[in-house]
């Protein structure tokens, strides 16, 4: 299975996204190790606090944005 399609089965890239060729090369290029490592830290992520990252994160001026 490739980087895309576990990511996508992970939750983390939503199915039917617009992927760029450059979006989907970077993805590509992850090591399997990569990829797990963003399935584990997305699975540890509650809903809360995702919600709040896609509600108003940017709204506390310029930050770290963790995208999942």
């Amino acid at each position: 299975m490739g980087n895309i399609q576990r990511l996508m089965d992970a939750g983390i890239v939503p199915g039917g996204a617009a992927l760029s060729q450059a979006d989907q090369d970077i993805i590509n290029s992850l090591t399997d190790e990569e990829v797990s490592a963003l399935i584990s830290i997305r699975s540890k992520l509650t809903p809360e606090f995702i919600q709040k990252l896609q509600a108003g994160g940017a709204q506390r001026g310029p930050a770290l944005g963790i995208v999942f």
